[in-house]
């Protein structure tokens, strides 16, 4: 493949993608060991991260208890890794959408997933396959993103109560006949999100990265609205967010940031990949066939940095589950549209939406404007909004910075109160929100602004 300096990029092997993936498993876990060096520790904390709800924003630091941080990090590198092994096993290109979907994965296993949820609903699309008679390779990656709904099979394993309260059990415990209904549901809602993952894109006209994301908080809509009528739901989970050792978690992030940056300049020097234009031009589709292999794991590496300084800037927010998912999935989908350049706009609409906001709303209480403010942009929603809001990237290279602007606003105000019509239970809320911001906002600031629906210059 050529660009425009009429230089061919000589791309490295499928194999040798997964290998650099399967070493930042393989780190994950080492720092996961480094900080838990207690072998009984790192038991315990597995058993309870494992048997966990897994409910939207979890914070798995805390589930897993205190001394054994480093357990989210082992469980995180190993569902990494299975992800790589899968792609291998079932021959499916490494490229930007199957690399974003394997981090949607490890982010997440800081935050929800684990070694059990995923499987239901990851075999739920590969039925979808069969019976439409795909083949299986073009569908792992979908079936990685459906893990979305996770909680949802944990919920059912661990914590429902069958007797029409609609609450859920304090502590996990086990029953057969839950075991066995999870798997049920969990195949049926992996079947409907590949269901809808097939037809979305054209009513959001591609406007969002996160495809998958709406269609899983469409599916659990659904399933939870069932589950509510059968007297089987559940209220919203209470999670805490303490200040947990912020430096250290912070020096993991960076270190699993700075492998992605020295594998990628190791590979563009033998690629003759294109890290200039990766990381500052507005580009659609995989990164991986356009710049090269090497540069996407750089443009990776830059993007996961600018959520990092992100988290800096806001001052007041702590390091948390949340926090690691939102990083490490803009850090996937810096291969397959996300780059500094459209990142940007996004986050200054959240960031200006959430000074507004948290300022008036403290000012309303007799607070200090200013200090309310800052603490309203460094909480989990607002942190979290700026970063996954960077899934909106095709806005900003289809209309331009003040569009993506704009619905970096109109996201920030949305997304704190979608979480309930799902049950919780689908972990890429921001993506379902921004869904639902990019397929009826977008189009209604486009009139506003009397533009067309069409590519900006």
């Amino acid at each position: 493949m050529s660009t425009s300096n009429q230089v061919e990029i000589k791309p490295v092997g499928n194999t040798l993608r997964a290998m650099v993936f399967i070493g930042l498993g393989l780190l994950s876990i080492l720092i996961g060991f480094i900080l838990t060096p207690s072998l009984d520790a790192i038991a315990k904390g597995f058993a309870l991260q494992q048997s966990a709800t897994g409910m939207l924003d979890l914070n798995t630091f805390m589930v897993v208890g205190e001394g054994r941080i480093g357990v989210p990090f082992i469980n995180a590198g190993i569902l990494l890794i299975v992800v790589m092994l899968s792609y291998l096993i079932t021959g499916t290109t490494i490229n930007g959408g199957t690399i974003a979907a394997a981090f949607m994965v490890y982010g997440f296993g800081f935050c929800g997933k684990t070694l059990w949820n995923v499987w239901p609903l990851f075999f739920g699309v590969i039925i979808h396959a069969v019976v439409h008679k795909k083949k299986v390779n073009t569908v792992t990656g979908l079936a990685w993103f459906s893990a979305a709904l996770s909680p949802m099979v944990s919920i059912i394993t661990f914590y429902t109560l069958f007797n029409g309260t609609n609450t859920m059990a304090e502590n996990a415990m086990f029953h057969g006949g839950s075991f066995v209904l999870a798997v049920v549901v969990g195949l049926a809602a992996g079947y409907l999100v590949a269901t809808f993952a097939g037809f979305l894109p054209e009513k959001h006209n591609g406007l969002t990265l996160y495809n998958a994301g709406m269609a899983a908080g469409l599916t659990g809509f659904f399933i939870f609205s069932l589950m509510k009528t059968l007297g089987v739901g559940h209220a919203g989970p209470s999670h805490e967010y303490p200040n947990i050792n912020n430096g250290a978690l912070a020096v993991c992030i960076i270190v699993l940031l700075v492998y992605l940056l020295l594998a990628g300049l190791l590979i563009t020097s033998k690629e003759r990949g294109f890290i200039d234009s990766v990381v500052t031009k507005k580009y659609a589709g995989s990164a991986v066939e356009q710049f090269g292999f090497g540069a996407t794991l750089v443009n990776m590496a830059a993007a996961g940095l600018l959520c990092l300084a992100y988290w800096f800037l806001t001052r007041t927010a702590n390091a948390h589950g949340p926090l690691f998912a939102c990083l490490f999935t803009v850090v996937g989908f810096a291969s397959n549209g996300i780059t500094i350049r459209t990142m940007i706009p996004i986050m200054c609409g959240v960031y200006l939406t959430s000074i507004i906001v948290g300022g008036t709303q403290g000012a309303l209480q007799g607070k200090s404007f200013i200090e309310s403010a800052f603490n309203y942009v460094g909480s989990k929603n607002m942190l979290i909004a700026a970063i996954f809001g960077c899934g909106m990237a095709p806005v900003v290279y289809k209309h331009g910075a003040f569009v993506g602007f704009l619905a970096g606003v109109t996201h920030s105000i949305l997304v704190p109160n979608t979480g309930v019509l799902h049950g919780w239970m689908n972990l890429y809320n921001n993506g379902f929100c921004i869904g639902l911001v990019v397929t009826f906002f977008v189009p209604a600031i486009l009139l506003l602004l009397n533009r067309k629906d069409k590519e900006s210059a």
